[in-house]
């Protein structure tokens, strides 16, 4: 779409159980979700599928620990350039490590319920860059931080429906919940450190803007200023309809997942440096260009590949061998040089 909301482009995908999807710093359309697993048609589970921004969509990738019920909720691109696909894996908060197309998933379990009661919604994401928050929702309603070790350092249960979390660059999370008695909907800000920077709750915000009802909240849209808009569905008791509602809010920090726009200015080896790096097979350079003619080499100076692109345009090296290359990009003339690890 353009910024005016005009339709430029409509791209349509088989009907899969859709949980979540972002753009992609590449500007990529990802998708995570829940399918029927192949083979087993009474078993599910989680998937990452990958669209570019040409619209050119990749094959699906089945994520599957070899559980019965697998479900995908969250997808996040980490700092890194890998995607966090998370869920549950029936009574276990779970999430997938997958590389920028999806490759070499790797599998961890977070949490585990005691009463190995299934999750109707688990979540994974990074806080910071030291820490992540884990999120359940269920019988045992919970968000938790752990630290960079995967260990726990503190969680908090609540009764009431989970509004997904969001972790933000200077390590605090966001979240909040939604039931049907007092506080009714209630937002929350902590620190690493468990510390509270702020709670607020939503029925009495509602309340002095002269509406009684209630909010389920689905989603937020962040903004530079480091407010947002918390969308979701207001009701009445009694009422026959629901209405999209949204409610700008101020100090909830900067996510972790914040793209930014692509900057155009003086050029340096350091501000248009591959990315990923490592990388597991795709990479791309990162400050605006209109057409770079990218050279790579081995580190005893023999050229391995030559790739001409457009800014935000994949280059891939996925034939390279794992190791510790040189790279040469040459800009409008100019030449700008660095390493890169192929992991």
């Amino acid at each position: 779409m353009t910024p005016e909301g005009e339709i430029l482009h409509i791209d349509t995908i088989p009907r899969y159980g859709l949980a979540s999807c972002i753009i992609g710093k590449d500007s990529s359309l990802i998708i995570a979700g829940t399918k029927v697993r192949t083979g087993a048609p009474l078993e599910t589970s989680m998937y990452f599928w990958r669209m570019d921004k040409n619209g050119v969509l990749d094959a699906w990738v089945e994520l599957n620990p070899g559980h019965p019920n697998c479900r995908a909720n969250r997808v996040e691109q980490l700092p890194n350039g890998h995607y966090l696909i998370s869920g549950f894996v029936g009574s276990r908060v779970a999430s997938y490590e997958v590389d920028s197309v999806g490759g070499n998933p790797v599998f961890h379990q977070w949490y585990q319920t005691q009463d190995l009661t299934n999750f109707s919604y688990g979540g994974v994401g990074r806080v910071g860059l030291q820490n992540w928050f884990v999120a359940g929702d269920g019988v045992n309603t919970f968000v938790s931080m752990y630290n960079n070790s995967k260990s726990k350092v503190w969680k908090k249960n609540e009764n009431g429906i989970l509004a997904p979390p969001q972790g933000m660059k200077d390590s605090t999370v966001v979240f909040g919940y939604s039931s049907g008695f007092y506080p009714y909907n209630y937002f929350y800000r902590f620190r690493s450190d468990s510390s509270l920077v702020w709670f607020f709750n939503m029925r009495d915000s509602l309340t002095q803007k002269g509406l009684p009802g209630g909010i389920d909240f689905f989603s937020y849209t962040y903004f530079p200023d480091e407010s947002a808009v918390f969308a979701g569905t207001y009701y009445e008791s009694g009422t026959t309809g629901n209405d999209p509602f949204f409610m700008r809010v101020t100090n909830v920090g900067t996510p972790v997942t914040s793209l930014t726009k692509p900057k155009r200015g003086t050029l340096t080896n350091e501000t248009l440096a591959p990315w990923p790096n490592p990388s597991g097979g795709t990479l791309y350079l990162r400050q605006h260009f209109d057409k770079a003619e990218v050279h790579f080499y081995t580190v005893s100076g023999r050229e391995v590949q030559t790739d001409t692109v457009r800014f935000g345009q994949p280059i891939n090296i996925s034939s390279f061998a794992p190791g510790l290359y040189l790279y040469r990009a040459v800009i409008d003339g100019k030449p700008f040089s660095g390493k890169l690890m192929r992991d």
